[in-house]
């Protein structure tokens, strides 16, 4: 079990550690009921009346007594979790989207995110913003100028409310701010001393559903400017509301999640989970009708569709109906390839390892990235080096499936098992000069290499093809190491090739011209001759990017810019065991390699905290609980 965020906490064990996932309940003969808490909401609101199943299964299930403690909301439950007053919570999905409001951009928001601990999606919330028909407010952009309730500021409908108004550029100017509990401010949008007020809940609202028909008020769409997974579309029909003349299309809604802190015994969490599915139905009779909506459809499709919302490891093989596999896992770190990067950079790490953690591991070669994940899966690596775009690649895959597949499970299996970024890597397009490709744009109809299927280059490619819309059945594939593909590009058999390694890739730079075949205008000892090129990726937005210098390679004639980067990771097998106390030291250790006589690698000079902490500011969900101890302390 990880250590909780504080040592200042209620803290409790499962009856029954070491059961897994799918195994059976807690016995009757357990031990006497620990005490826990579950924050929830205002007492007259659905959070705080929807808790009373849970605390019945948790008691039934995990051996403890949950008091049901009232708070503002969402913010302030996850800030509950952190601090170890709350065991478990209730918040909304959208906490997890990074953004400038005050808690996400603290340490603390980050371990939250690190912790992993969304267990179910419960209902949807729908986004409500009702106005005073006086106003003159009929969309977000109208809101500008005008006096806005956003709600109180530890709760969800202030967190949802702050996104909207801040995070996507729909407002002129700001709005009138004003932080009241949504139920006070109905009130006065009705008196016209409002002129709107957010409010998230699940529909119907009661306190809107009680206004009379002929109250001034209104709902207008809450809407975004672009597409995010982590929130869903639910039009409001007119028949919701006495008072609501017309049907609300396009308006949002967000996931309530159910989540837990680092004192649950996560091994028991399958157990809790079935008993309530089993008795949700008596739930919306004792507790709250919204108990009647609890699907696990909803929860496999949340998770699927929005991956970076804190599911743990062990729900997600709860949903996929897989026991987790719990193998030791080989005394083996997993590089790639003898000749690339990788492998130097392994041979460097591993006496770290051993110094700080106490591990004695050997290098073993793969494919690469997806091969090393695959590996870490099986128990075949304890440590291994990984591309972060692997993710993206394992659930690509996994989108046609109706199911969590496989595929996805490895997904989660690998974020929140990365213990530092290390390093980026060059993303790579070599065409031959005769091909008519200038950009990945081009590739259509085109011989491409796209790498060893189970490489970091493969699914960079993959990948990159997919940013360009280009689907593999419109290109003619081949799945050479990219130093096998490298002549049949100067050919001219290959149109192209990707290769994802650190500029300058050595068999790059040494690339000559053949002399077992004739290559027209190719003068064998000037590699200046050679027929090909590098040209620009098309990438998404949020990679990295460098500018390619042509003084890498004879070959290439002008700098290339914007060239998008891909950051590697070191990660572990979460089945690996190590003194979390000594992880710091470890993080600490790699930190203070350099580029010398003493390392193989070159890369270890841009190798630092810094960067380490941009990272986890960014996607904490990525990183090892240890780990991410150590990056929020750097973040204070």
């Amino acid at each position: 079990m990880r250590k909780p965020f504080t040592t200042k906490r209620l803290s409790f064990m499962s009856v029954l550690a070491g059961t897994l996932i799918l195994g059976l309940p807690v016995s009757s003969t357990a031990e006497p009921l620990k005490a826990a808490n579950i924050c929830t909401g205002p007492t007259t609101g659905t959070y705080y009346q929807y808790a009373g199943g849970v605390i019945e299964a948790a008691k039934e299930t995990l051996g403890i007594e949950l008091e049901n403690v009232s708070t503002p909301g969402s913010l302030a439950n996850a800030k509950g979790i952190v601090s170890g007053q709350c065991d478990m919570a209730i918040v909304q999905s959208d906490i997890y989207i990074q953004s400038g409001v005050d808690f996400q951009t603290t340490p603390e928001s980050k371990l939250f995110s690190a912790n992993k601990g969304s267990v179910a999606a419960l209902y949807p919330e729908i986004v409500h913003i009702l106005v005073n028909r006086d106003s003159g407010i009929s969309s977000v952009a109208d809101l500008a100028g005008k006096k806005v309730n956003v709600g109180e500021k530890n709760s969800g409908t202030y967190l949802t409310a702050y996104k909207l108004l801040n995070v996507y550029n729909q407002l002129a100017k700001a709005p009138e701010y004003v932080y009241e509990a949504p139920a006070t401010a109905v009130a006065k949008v009705v008196a016209g001393t409002l002129d709107a007020t957010f409010y998230v809940a699940g529909a119907p609202i009661s306190t809107l559903a009680n206004l009379p028909t002929d109250a001034n008020v209104t709902l207008i769409p809450a809407t975004l400017s672009m597409f995010n997974h982590d929130y869903t579309i639910s039009d409001i029909p007119a028949t919701t509301y006495p008072w609501l003349a017309s049907d609300i299309k396009n308006n949002i809604a967000v996931w309530s999640l159910l989540t837990i802190g680092p004192s649950v015994d996560r091994t028991q969490v399958g157990t809790f989970l079935g008993k309530l599915y089993a008795n949700k139905d008596s739930y919306a009779d004792k507790y709250h009708a919204k108990w009647a909506v609890f699907d696990k459809a909803a929860t496999v499709a949340s998770i699927k569709a929005a991956r970076m919302n804190g599911w743990s490891l062990e729900v997600v093989h709860y949903f996929a109906g897989v026991a987790e596999p719990v193998v030791k896992p080989q005394p083996y770190f997993c590089s790639a390839s003898p000749q690339g990067t990788y492998t130097k950079v392994v041979k460097d790490l591993i006496p770290v390892v051993k110094s700080t953690l106490g591990l004695s591991l050997t290098e073993k070669h793969t494919a690469g990235t997806l091969d090393n994940v695959m590996k870490s899966y099986t128990g075949e690596c304890a440590m291994y080096l990984v591309q972060r775009d692997v993710g993206g690649y394992l659930v690509a895959v996994d989108q046609n499936q109706p199911a969590i597949s496989k595929e996805l499970l490895k997904t989660y299996f690998w974020y929140g098992e990365n213990l530092m970024p290390l390093y980026v890597e060059d993303i790579h397009l070599v065409v031959n000069t005769h091909s008519g490709i200038e950009s990945s744009l081009d590739l259509v109809g085109k011989k491409v290499n796209l790498g060893e299927k189970g490489s970091g280059t493969f699914v960079t490619a993959t990948a990159m093809l997919l940013t360009a819309q280009i689907q593999n059945e419109a290109i003619t594939p081949s799945y050479d190491s990219p130093i096998a593909a490298l002549p049949k590009v100067i050919s001219g058999e290959y149109d192209a090739m990707f290769v994802t390694s650190k500029a300058p890739v050595s068999y790059l730079a040494d690339a000559d011209c053949p002399t077992d075949i004739n290559v027209p205008g190719c003068k064998a000892g000037d590699p200046t001759t050679l027929p090909i090129k590098l040209v620009s990726v098309r990438a998404p937005y949020f990679l990295p990017k460098t500018t390619l210098s042509a003084n890498h390679y004879p070959w290439q004639k002008v700098d290339l810019p914007n060239s998008p980067q891909m950051m590697t990771f070191l990660a572990a097998s979460p089945n690996l065991s190590w003194d979390e106390n000594r992880m710091a030291n470890f993080i600490s250790a790699v930190y203070d390699l350099k580029v010398g006589e003493t390392t193989l690698s070159h890369t270890w000079d841009e190798t630092n905290v810094s960067q380490g902490v941009d990272l986890f500011k960014l996607e904490p969900v990525l990183f090892h609980w240890d780990a991410a101890q150590y990056f929020a302390d750097n973040m204070k």
